[in-house]
């Protein structure tokens, strides 16, 4: 169960609800941020568990599912790396020019911590399954999808019973929009990704209400025979 969809959706909707208020295309070059660059490797590292079932599937079926809890692991490990790079002191990156996010901005980066720390906890706790509520099944879901559930059939999501843990971080809210939207197969949604959402939605429009980087200044070092040359001429102006 994984609502990559609905963050992409989330963060999008901030920025073009910042650009029709604010009217900026700066913002867009997130000159702000730091470890940019960690976001490919997390994008591809999010999809490799989908993207193994399919060339592998005898890999995430294993009898302790390791390679699946390692993955998972992985992806939040890497998203919240990100994050955390970008909650410390402007001055621990002299090349930034003082130039780091604002106190609105790294406020919005709290909730989505929290919320990808309690789908890694959750996932992890269950062996890498998404609990999913039985109430909501019988509510939203079609009997088909809703048996395959309850025999395990599907790979990432089970009935919530005695020996789920965490099971209020489960997926126990109904959300119809999310099918509607064709953000999510199921409509349901857990606690920690709503809190994640928000955040992100948070984080794409404060990118607005913060001033644009100033223009770095930095001059370059003279050469040898440049700066003689400028001793030389105020030693002549001295001597005028």
């Amino acid at each position: 169960m994984d609502k990559g969809l609905l963050y992409f959706f989330a963060i999008t909707a901030g920025l073009i609800i910042g650009l029709v208020i604010c009217r900026r295309w700066r913002p867009l070059l997130a000159e702000r941020w730091r470890g940019l660059f960690l976001i490919v490797p997390a994008i591809v590292i999010s999809a490799l568990p989908f993207i193994i079932w399919q060339l592998r599937p005898e890999w995430i079926w294993s009898d302790d599912r390791s390679y699946l809890m390692s993955l998972i692991l992985l992806r939040s490990l890497v998203w919240i790396l990100i994050l955390l790079l970008n909650l410390l002191p402007v001055r621990w990156f002299p090349r930034q020019n003082g130039c780091g996010l604002t106190v609105l901005q790294k406020i919005f980066l709290l909730p989505v911590i929290a919320g990808l720390t309690g789908e890694a906890i959750v996932l992890l706790f269950n062996n890498g399954i998404w609990p999913v509520s039985d109430s909501l099944l019988t509510q939203s879901v079609g009997p088909a999808v809703a048996a395959g559930i309850r025999n395990n059939a599907y790979l990432f999501l089970r009935v919530i019973d005695q020996s789920t843990r965490l099971p209020w971080l489960g997926q126990i809210w109904s959300c119809p929009r999310l099918c509607l939207m064709n953000l999510a197969v199921l409509p349901t949604i857990s606690p920690a990704e709503v809190t994640t959402a928000i955040g992100l939605f948070g984080i794409g429009l404060s990118q607005y209400f913060a001033p644009d980087c100033p223009v770095s200044r930095r001059k370059k070092p003279l050469g040898k025979s440049r700066s003689r040359k400028i001793k030389c001429r105020e030693f002549t102006l001295k001597g005028k």
